[in-house]
């Protein structure tokens, strides 16, 4: 008998907006290397004909598909260490609104392509973004942590433990790296849950970080060849 799978894997690229190079390389990548990708977009940032040339790629359902991030990607706390679109310094009202209207630009653009899964920048967020996610029409909500009360919302949440990407005290990224990244990732596996969400930024992956990113993915491919994970789209996972 073939054995159990022990955790459900997805990797998510945050503030995607255009092809540009670094996401057409990391998108190409991820296609060729078969591996399920969650592209978290910014409505209100999408650029001119990326939806459109997105929707015909081979794969697109299978291999790759699309959730919210946010509305326009803003901070409106005015510290830059506690950002937040969402979360304690927006009124429900005013949550609830920018969530729709990101609703209708990520329909627009992707069509049944948008998978109705919300993912709120800077991983901030409170009891009213769970209201307005609920009343928006969300089945699927991801973060780094679950807050107190969510159970009680209806809608599935599926965490995203592994940050790929880490920052200097500046804000600007650090090398990635590998063994780090792996010890990371071997520790959240052991946590509760059966499901994982490792998320990254494409804009981060310069010559250096790319290599590492590629070599991190042969890591996750290994963990799956072993039976330890299932690399998944989050759409796949509202019942697991």
């Amino acid at each position: 008998m073939a054995a159990k799978i022990k955790k459900y894997v997805f990797l998510r690229d945050d503030d995607v907006m255009r092809a540009d190079a670094r996401f057409l390389k990391t998108f190409n990548f991820l296609l060729r290397a078969k591996v399920p990708a969650v592209y978290a977009v910014i409505p209100e940032r999408i650029g001119p004909g990326f939806a459109a040339s997105m929707k015909t790629r081979a794969g697109a359902g299978k291999l790759f598909e699309f959730v919210q991030h946010g509305l326009s990607h803003r901070d409106h706390s005015g510290n830059r260490f506690t950002k937040q679109e969402f979360g304690p310094s927006r009124s429900l009202k005013l949550q609830q609104t920018d969530m729709r209207k990101g609703a209708l630009l990520m329909k627009k653009n992707f069509g049944r392509g948008a998978v109705p899964a919300f993912v709120p920048p800077f991983h901030i967020y409170n009891t009213d973004t769970i209201k307005a996610a609920s009343k928006a029409g969300f089945k699927i909500f991801s973060a780094s942590k679950m807050i107190a009360g969510f159970e009680k919302s209806g809608i599935v949440f599926l965490p995203a433990k592994v940050n790929i990407n880490d920052y200097d005290m500046n804000l600007k990224p650090r090398p990635l790296d590998l063994a780090g990244l792996k010890r990371k990732t071997m520790a959240a596996l052991r946590g509760h849950g059966p499901v994982l969400g490792a998320y990254f930024h494409h804009s981060t992956l310069d010559k250096h970080n790319f290599k590492v990113f590629q070599d991190y993915v042969g890591f996750l491919k290994g963990l799956e060849e072993l039976r330890w994970v299932k690399l998944s789209l989050i759409s796949s996972l509202k019942n697991i």
